[in-house]
């Protein structure tokens, strides 16, 4: 198994050292006879920007790419957005329950203001995140040349 996630797209913009992306995100159920009577089926317009020292040399709108990235950063991803809050709330209603006593409105308020404060944590160290779950371009033939 590959520790790469793989999603074909077009160049929408070029700045000198930035790339930015248009991928169609499709829902697992694409392929499924029952699509046209589900709710749930739905393909979304996603924009990804890509961080290339020499983009301008090698990048034009226009360009169908894939737009490459780690498995082991959406693991990362998950975990930081749903694994710790997870175990924040059972710890904290556990502790303040249990162990202090207090009252379920007053632990459900405190548990609000501290995944408040751990979300504004995450939003502050947004630009290290960024670093850490950097994507990468991996080039596929152009439109023009698939015609051919």
């Amino acid at each position: 198994m590959t520790d790469k996630i793989e999603h074909q797209g077009r160049v929408e913009m070029v700045e000198d050292g930035h790339v930015r992306v248009s991928i169609m995100q499709q829902a697992a159920c694409v392929g499924c006879k029952a699509r046209s009577m589900c709710t749930s089926s739905e393909n979304k317009e996603r924009i990804i920007d890509v961080y290339e020292p020499d983009a301008l040399q090698k990048r034009h709108v226009g360009d169908i790419v894939n737009v490459c990235g780690a498995l082991s950063m959406g693991k990362t991803a998950v975990r930081l957005a749903f694994g710790v809050p997870v175990v924040i709330i059972a710890v904290w209603l556990c502790v303040a329950v249990v162990f202090l006593h207090l009252g379920e409105g007053m632990s459900v308020g405190i548990l609000g203001a501290v995944l408040a404060v751990y979300f504004y944590i995450l939003y502050m160290n947004r630009g290290k995140m960024a670093r850490k779950f950097a994507f990468w371009i991996e080039d596929t033939n152009k439109i023009e040349d698939t015609n051919n």
